[in-house]
C-alpha cells in the first residue's frame, strides 16, 4: 500500500497524494471549508450573518461564472466524470479521469480563482436552485430534518445546506462575493489526488498556477454560537403524509472534550454501538419486531454540530410511546455490550480495512473524511480495530452523556 503524503505551500494550503501506479484513473478533489454553517462570521473586524444555502449557491456560481465558462463541462468534453457539492461544513469540486490529470487539475484552479460576480449572472442561477429545493418538499425527512434542527438548538439558527426558497431569493452577489472572499483562500484550502498520476508534473502545475495568482486574505474568524447544551425543545409533531407514524430521538451530546483522536476511535464505536444495541440481530429490535411495535429496521445515524454529536435513532412504528420508552430505556441501561458480536463486528471493519487497498476509492474517502470530520489526516489501520476491546467500547459509550434529546413524531394530518 502506498503511503499518502503531505505537501504544504507558502500560502497554507495543504495537498495530500496518494500515488499508486497499479492504477489506472486518478482522483482529484479540490476541497474548500466553506459548508452550509460558515454563515455566521466576523472578516476584518465586521459581522456577517448570511442565510442558509448561501454556500451551496457559491458552488453553483463558481462552477458556472468565471472567466474560462463552467468548468465541470470542460471536463466533461474530455470525458472526465466530474461534480461539484455543499456539505455542511465543505464545498468540494472534483473529477476522475484516466488521462489529462495536469489538464483537470489547471482547469479547476483557473475556475476557481477567476470568479466574475455579477448581479444579472446570479439571478439567472437561481431559477435551477429553486427547483432543486422544491423537488425536497415532497420528502418527509427533509422537513423532519429542519424541525429536529430547530428543536435541538436554542442559537444555532443552521437548518440545512440548501435553504429556503425565500432564503435564496435574498441572496445578493454581494453576500456571495464576501463569502468567497472570507473562505476561499488556499490557506483554508485542501487538495486530495489519488491513483496514477506524475506527482512532480501536477505539484509543479499546482505551484506554478499560484505563483502566478496573488489570493487576497483576510482576517476570518467563525462566530462562537456559545450554544447551551439543553435542546430547545424536547418534543414535536409533523404533519406529514405518511404510510405508517415515524418517531425519531435525537440525542445531543457535548464532546468538546474529545481529542480529534478520541472522535475517530468514538466513530467506530458507534458503528458497533448501533449494531448491538440497535440492529437486527440485537434484543431490542427482536422484541419490537415480535410485539409488532415496528415492521422495519430501527435507522441509527449521527452528525456533528458545533462542540455536539447528533445521534438519532428512529423507525416506522405502531406505538411511538413504546418505542420511544424502550429505546431510552436501553440508553439507560446500556446492558447490551456484547463480546462474541463485538468480535465480529471487529472481523468484518479489518476485513473491510485489508480488501479496501483493492479500490482507490475506498482508500481516499475514509482518509478525506478523517481530515475533514475529525480534523485528523490519518490513515485507518488494521492494527487501530485490533487494538479495540469490549472494555474500551463500553467505558467509551458510557462517557457519553445522553440525558439531553428530542423526540418528533411525523404523523399523516387528520
Amino acid at each position: 500500500m502506498s503511503k499518502i503524503e503531505n505537501i504544504k505551500l507558502d500560502n497554507g494550503l495543504n495537498i495530500y497524494l496518494y500515488n499508486d501506479t497499479r492504477r489506472h484513473s486518478t482522483f482529484f478533489q479540490f476541497t474548500t471549508k466553506c459548508g452550509g454553517t460558515s454563515k455566521d462570521f466576523i472578516m476584518d473586524g465586521k459581522e456577517y450573518h448570511l442565510q442558509d444555502g448561501v454556500a451551496h449557491i457559491l458552488e453553483h456560481y463558481i462552477v458556472e461564472c468565471n472567466k474560462i465558462g463552467n468548468f465541470l463541462d470542460m471536463l466533461g468534453e474530455k470525458q472526465m466524470t466530474s461534480n461539484a457539492a455543499t456539505s455542511t461544513f465543505v464545498t468540494a469540486y472534483y473529477f476522475e479521469t484516466v488521462e489529462n490529470v495536469s489538464f483537470g487539475v489547471r482547469t479547476i484552479l483557473e475556475g476557481i480563482n477567476s470568479v466574475i460576480f455579477d448581479n444579472e449572472k446570479l439571478q439567472k442561477l437561481k431559477n435551477p436552485i429553486y427547483q432543486e429545493i422544491r423537488g425536497k418538499k415532497d420528502s418527509r425527512f427533509y422537513h423532519l430534518n429542519r424541525l429536529r434542527m430547530e428543536n435541538l438548538f436554542n442559537n444555532i439558527k443552521y437548518k440545512d445546506v440548501g435553504g429556503l426558497v425565500e432564503d435564496v431569493e435574498k441572496t445578493t452577489i454581494n453576500d456571495l462575493k464576501t463569502l468567497y472572499n472570507a473562505f476561499y483562500h488556499p490557506s483554508n484550502q485542501i487538495i486530495f489526488i489519488a491513483g496514477n498520476f506524475n506527482k512532480d508534473e501536477i505539484i509543479n502545475e499546482i505551484k506554478d498556477f499560484y505563483n502566478k495568482t496573488i489570493i487576497e486574505k483576510h482576517d476570518v474568524q467563525l462566530i462562537d454560537y456559545n450554544e447551551p447544551l439543553k435542546v430547545k425543545k424536547k418534543e414535536d409533531i409533523l404533519l406529514f403524509p405518511t404510510p405508517l407514524e415515524y418517531e425519531s430521538i435525537t440525542f445531543k451530546i457535548d464532546v468538546r472534550d474529545f481529542s480529534p483522536l478520541e472522535r475517530l476511535e468514538l466513530d467506530f464505536y458507534l458503528s458497533c454501538f448501533y449494531m448491538l444495541f440497535f440492529g437486527i440481530s440485537s434484543p431490542l429490535y427482536k422484541k419490537l419486531v415480535d410485539e409488532e411495535i415496528i415492521t422495519e429496521g430501527i435507522n441509527c445515524g449521527d452528525t456533528k454540530m458545533d462542540n455536539y454529536l447528533l445521534i438519532t435513532i428512529g423507525a416506522y412504528t405502531r406505538n411511538t410511546k413504546i418505542f420511544k420508552e424502550c429505546v431510552l430505556d436501553k440508553i439507560k441501561k446500556l446492558d447490551d455490550f456484547d463480546q462474541e458480536k463485538f468480535e465480529l463486528k471487529k472481523k468484518n471493519a479489518i476485513t473491510r480495512l485489508i480488501l479496501r487497498d483493492e479500490n482507490i476509492f475506498s482508500m481516499i474517502f475514509p482518509f478525506i473524511n478523517n481530515v475533514i470530520d475529525f480534523d485528523y489526516p490519518y490513515v485507518d489501520k488494521v492494527e487501530d480495530i485490533e487494538n479495540t476491546d469490549i472494555n474500551s467500547f463500553e467505558q467509551t459509550i458510557k462517557k457519553l452523556d445522553f440525558s439531553n434529546y428530542v423526540t418528533i413524531i411525523i404523523k399523516e394530518k387528520k
